[in-house]
């Protein structure tokens, strides 16, 4: 008897989708289908790949498992409820959606219930590594599922785009987890950037600051992956957009607020991201290196 072949959607094919459904479709274990409200990149996307793609998120219905990659936990929920809660996609019993967005933890359990009320089984997995590791399928994972049977299903899924899963506990836990630490990582650039540009005006040179970073306890994420060649050589272009960043932030901070947390920190460094981004509109975040250093 032949083994019945995973049927698996994809709604979302930005930035990171189009990386991401690419590693799915590689590994040739998964029957593949895309949806994204750009038919034609989709279906374009699809031919390279050897998917096929569909017009609207209703042709998703035979899909097992459904994963999606979008801007914000709004457009997860817009896409699969309708106004008055109730699923747009009229999927079996049973079928797994998994939220691989950035999406605000709060708004995953409440429509991870809603759709669990409809038979359905929602897990949540953000992830880390930005478009570089989504091309290598080597992204970091952090899962949050209720369904412990649901979650084993999709993870074979989410090992063709991942070197490692890091499970968190319930539903929502994964997407605050990614708040978090991108929090941290955002607070970690706006204080390398804050350094950089007090000594770049005291004469230091950025690149000599940034060794320094390197070879020393100031030593980071960005100071390692970002300020080299988005700031010292001025590319500006990590892939990684200010919008998002500051998304990610203020949910880091609707976070610290739920449980009752004083958070000056996560506070000062909303406020700078949100400031940069008000005044630069959709960029690149290493473009806020350049907001700050005018102020």
């Amino acid at each position: 008897m032949s083994k019945k072949i995973t049927k698996v959607g994809f709604i979302g094919l930005g930035v990171m989708g189009s990386p991401m459904s690419k590693n799915i479709a590689v590994s040739r274990e998964f029957d593949l289908t895309l949806f994204d409200m750009n038919f034609e990149q989709a279906t374009k996307h699809a031919q390279e790949i050897g998917a096929v793609a569909v017009a609207d998120a209703e042709g998703l219905a035979e899909c097992d498992i459904i994963v999606l990659m979008l801007p914000t936990s709004a457009i997860v929920r817009d896409v699969l409820l309708d106004e008055s809660g109730q699923p747009r996609i009229p999927a079996r019993t049973g079928t797994v959606f998994v939220d691989m967005s950035s999406s605000d933890p709060t708004e995953t359990r409440e429509t991870g219930a809603e759709l669990e009320a409809a038979g359905y089984i929602m897990i949540d997995a953000p992830v880390s590594g930005a478009k570089e590791r989504a091309e290598s399928g080597t992204l970091t994972i952090m899962l949050g599922a209720n369904d412990e049977q649901g979650a084993q299903r999709a993870i074979p899924v989410i090992n063709t785009m991942s070197s490692g899963i890091f499970r968190t506990g319930s539903l929502g836990t994964g997407h605050a987890m990614k708040a978090l630490n991108n929090a941290v990582a955002a607070a970690a650039f706006a204080a390398s950037a804050e350094a950089l540009i007090a000594g770049q005006r005291f004469g230091l040179e950025l690149g000599v600051m940034v060794d320094v970073f390197n070879a020393s306890t100031g030593q980071s994420f960005p100071t390692t992956h970002v300020l080299p060649e988005h700031i010292v050589n001025g590319k500006f272009a990590s892939g990684f957009a200010l919008p998002l960043f500051t998304k990610d932030v203020r949910i880091a901070q609707k976070v610290q607020q739920a449980v009752g947390h004083e958070a000056p920190v996560c506070d000062a460094v909303t406020r700078q991201m949100g400031a940069a981004m008000d005044a630069l509109g959709n960029v690149d975040h290493t473009r806020a290196f350049e907001f700050w250093r005018e102020q």
